[in-house]
């Protein structure tokens, strides 16, 4: 006769640690394995073991997907309930909705459910985010002063509706650092979706639902660790797909058909790369569009700024090696040669203007050290 059943939902490592005391556990394949096995017969009787004393079933987010289609209709019947079995207590996470359902129907008054706790967004990150941005993400000063007013909702009690923020402007310019930042701030970082992964086939199963055992964005989202959802290269997704989001960002909820997961608290950060307000309109459509809380533009980073930005990167990795290798580095001449490329309107990405500095301060380790020619 089962005890309770305790349904956790949010992130694995919560899970974890509210599963990490718990005496003899029994994880679900176990419970399959002796499901499955089968009758030994002797001396022409079929001979049956005893149920399985399972004093705490354990499910992690993981499991459902190894769950036959046998199990999963009826679970608690076919599983909790099935007489090879004798279960006392039920410790879950994240069970899709046909398991969810089915539990709260079987066992009425035995359910307790827990949520993963989110840094709520307080005045006290809000002042971190507005002191230490210029810093953090250099050549974008008017970004700060749109974003935090469009967040500064989620302050309030009564909100029920994120806060969903386009960025706008080339790849390289400080949208995905801004999000890195603000996550950083909020505390617990940020769950990062990139869209321009799914222009596959398997797209549709991956935004509204597939399989119990798929991956897909609900599960994502379900299972995140932090508030702050950034959803990288929104424009790469076909716009036929952005009719999934508009509960989410109208309601806090995104569903699909195998979960239902309340974003209602999040920071939702969209990246593109239109360059313009009427672009973004007219390629996403007005219908999603409209929905977003604000849109901001990121501008080109001037010369300075690129400048300013080389010198920092340098000194990141200068000071990173020992003495010995910095003392095979030309610093002067690679500090140099970047601020020239960038006088001739090299290095728009910032991306790739980190990476390039990184790697030749390398190279000339490599080549003192004679690795290289």
């Amino acid at each position: 006769m089962v005890e309770k059943v305790e349904v956790f939902w949010g992130s694995d490592k919560d899970f974890e640690d509210a599963i990490a005391g718990i005496q003899h556990p029994t994880y679900l394949v176990d419970v399959f394995n002796h499901i499955n096995q089968t009758k030994v017969k002797v001396d022409g009787v079929n001979k049956t073991d005893s149920p399985l004393e399972v004093e705490n079933l354990i499910i992690h987010t993981d499991d459902y997907g190894g769950i036959q289609e046998w199990a999963l209709m009826g679970f608690s019947i076919n599983v909790i309930e099935n007489p090879r079995l004798k279960v006392s207590n039920v410790w879950m996470c994240n069970p899709p909705l046909q398991i969810y359902d089915d539990i709260k129907r079987t066992y009425v008054g035995k359910i307790e459910e827990h949520k993963t706790e989110y840094p709520k967004i307080t005045e006290e990150a809000l002042m971190k985010i507005s002191k230490g941005y210029d810093k953090a993400v250099i050549g974008q000063p008017h970004v700060i002063q749109d974003i935090l007013p469009a967040i500064y909702s989620l302050i309030k009690k009564h909100r029920k509706k994120p806060a969903t923020l386009l960025f706008l402007g080339t790849s390289g310019i400080g949208k995905t650092e801004t999000a890195n930042f603000i996550g950083d701030c909020i505390g617990n970082g940020m769950v990062r979706i990139q869209f321009s992964m799914q222009q596959t086939n398997n797209a549709v199963q991956y935004i509204f639902g597939g399989g119990h055992g798929e991956d897909s964005l609900a599960r994502r989202l379900i299972r995140r660790k932090s508030n702050l959802i950034l959803l990288d290269e929104f424009d790469k997704v076909s716009p036929g797909f952005y009719n999934a989001f508009y509960q989410m960002f109208d309601e806090g909820e995104f569903v699909d058909k195998n979960y239902r997961v309340d974003v209602s608290d999040c920071i939702i950060i969209c990246t593109s790369n239109f360059l313009t307000e009427e672009d973004a309109e007219k390629n996403l459509g007005s219908a999603i569009y409209s929905r977003f809380t604000k849109v901001l533009r990121f501008e080109p980073i001037s010369e300075a700024d690129r400048i300013r930005i080389a010198k920092i990167s340098f000194n990141r990795v200068f000071d990173e090696l020992s003495p010995e290798e910095q003392g095979m580095v030309p610093k002067e001449k690679l500090l140099d040669f970047y601020s020239n490329a960038i006088q001739k309107g090299a290095y728009n990405n910032i991306r790739m203007l980190r990476s390039d500095i990184e790697e030749s301060i390398y190279f000339e380790i490599l080549r003192a050290k004679k690795i290289l020619p």
